[in-house]
């Protein structure tokens, strides 16, 4: 089953827009063949997220475990930092909304008697949200890497500005009683990114 990878990489005395890193990164790209695509962090510019996509979880975790991950990565550890990276399935990237000017990437940490009802809440505020992101599609889908015991969701929505996302969810949570997910988790981050080859 094919696995959207999400990795989350810090600057190490490069900025976002310096060439070379996005040269290294794209260099990366083409040689393992995940259609990736690069996003710079709004909250903080020195963090950057990598977005791709492997034929199968154990694909990945073999490129890792092979001699190939060094020669092909070892160049880019004099530019980032590995903070974390999370798997979830997905057949590709079109149904993100990888076509908005600002890319928001919420991480939920969900209590583990709640998995269910966050489903139907998480599937109740998408169809909420999908209201104020059109043209841009709401993503939900579950982490598949996760050790026994956790479990932790994601949702990707597209927005013109991340001030267009806050003025939104602050719009519907006074209208309504959204988000419904609230009380069901132990940890919601949110964070807003833009295209690094825009």
């Amino acid at each position: 089953m094919p696995v959207l990878e999400v990795t989350q990489l810090r600057l190490k005395g490069v900025a976002a827009d310096d060439p070379s890193l996005l040269e290294s990164l794209s260099m990366v790209r083409g040689k393992l063949q995940t259609s990736s695509r690069f996003y710079s962090c709004v909250e903080d510019p020195t963090l950057i997220f990598i977005l791709g996509i492997w034929p199968s979880l154990e694909a990945h975790h073999e490129f890792l475990a092979s001699p190939a991950r060094d020669e092909i990565l070892g160049p880019q550890e004099e530019l980032l930092d590995f903070q974390w990276s999370i798997h979830m399935p997905l057949d590709g990237t079109a149904s993100l909304p990888l076509d908005a000017p600002v890319l928001s990437i919420a991480k939920i940490a969900v209590k583990e008697d709640c998995v269910d009802a966050y489903d139907k809440a998480a599937a109740k505020d998408a169809q909420l949200l999908a209201t104020h992101t059109r043209p841009y599609n709401v993503v939900n889908g579950w982490r598949c890497d996760t050790s026994s015991g956790t479990h932790e969701a994601f949702i990707f929505t597209g927005w013109e500005t991340k001030e267009a996302h806050i003025g939104s969810v602050a719009k519907i949570q006074k209208a309504t009683a959204f988000p419904a997910i609230k009380g069901l988790y132990t940890d919601y981050e949110v964070s807003h990114a833009r295209n690094m080859e825009r």
